[in-house]
């Protein structure tokens, strides 16, 4: 779950002063990313491969590289947190299985990892040379636009995913490194350069596949129940604080109460509470207790939530 903002709304669940009140909270909820996978509260690994073609090696590399550095920045789990890995391209072994994938799980000690098989590169074309407007030195008062297009795919397995799956993502794109010259290079001269310039392209190619696996965030309101004591009220502001163990905690202690719709009002709060700690199993089994004190009209919204989440 990410802070956004929050709206505090009351309103009167029961037509009896001594009922439970309502609390609306507004939060923003992480979901899948747009792949389907999830990599949240996960150790994520990279791993590229290498062959022969030193400029597919290079590129590959730092698309690796940026890949890891946009899920880094997106997950929150700081910088070296995806831990990158270089190998050569086996022979004659089929790496898109389970078993390869599984073994490569194991030596990276991940939870999730992602292979960068070896990129097929087509020809480099460099067009003509454009005078540039302010030019740092004579040698760069051109510029030149590279071209080469590239094919990559990528593999993934989950060691959480029940089915076991190797997920394959492939896709076509081009890399256009700039080209700085004095505007007299030979064309080999600039194909050369150009492709020293794949790294910056590679960087920018791995953040845009990352994309695809970043956090979805939706907008959503969940409801609380309180009754008319600081003793409630007390939790509700360590949940507008998005303390929801602070908030759990307290609701604990009100679990005391030989009151059926009281308790059942705590339980249902800690049924949030853990629902929003990504606690799902947990937050059913303090739902079905709230159920079975006094089933309150919030329950089957927040059930059909946390079953979705299982």
């Amino acid at each position: 779950m990410r802070n956004s903002f929050f709206l505090f709304v009351l309103v009167a669940l029961a037509a009896v002063s001594c009922g439970p009140s309502r609390h609306a909270i507004h939060v923003e909820m992480r979901y899948p990313s747009r792949s389907g996978l999830d990599l949240a509260g996960k150790i994520v690994s990279v791993v590229y491969l290498e062959n022969e073609n030193q400029y597919a090696n290079t590129f590959n590399e730092s698309m690796a590289d940026g890949f890891a550095y946009a899920l880094e920045q997106d997950y929150g789990t700081g910088e070296g947190s995806v831990g990158i890995y270089r190998m050569m391209q086996p022979k004659d072994t089929a790496y898109a299985t389970r078993e390869y994938m599984f073994n490569l799980l194991m030596d990276t000690g991940s939870d999730m990892v992602f292979l960068f098989d070896t990129l097929s590169l087509g020809p480099m074309v460099v067009g003509g040379p454009s005078r540039v407007a302010v030019p740092v030195s004579q040698d760069s008062a051109y510029v030149s636009s590279g071209s080469m297009q590239f094919t990559m795919k990528l593999y993934c397995f989950d060691a959480m995913d029940k089915d076991e799956e190797v997920h394959v993502f492939t896709g076509t794109s081009t890399a256009r490194p700039d080209v700085y010259s004095n505007g007299n290079e030979s064309s080999t001269v600039m194909i050369r350069r150009a492709y020293e310039g794949l790294p910056v392209e590679g960087w920018d190619a791995g953040t845009t596949v990352a994309s695809s696996f970043k956090s979805q965030w939706k907008h959503e309101q969940y409801s609380l129940t309180y009754f008319d004591s600081d003793r409630w009220y007390k939790p509700l502001e360590l949940a507008e604080q998005y303390d929801w163990k602070g908030a759990l905690d307290k609701w604990i202690v009100l679990l005391d109460s030989n009151d059926l719709l009281r308790r059942s009002c705590a339980e249902y709060n800690i049924a949030v509470a853990c629902y929003m700690m990504g606690e799902y199993e947990l937050a059913s089994e303090w739902l079905d207790r709230s159920d079975k004190d006094n089933k309150l009209p919030l329950s089957d919204g927040l059930r059909k939530r946390i079953d979705s989440r299982k």
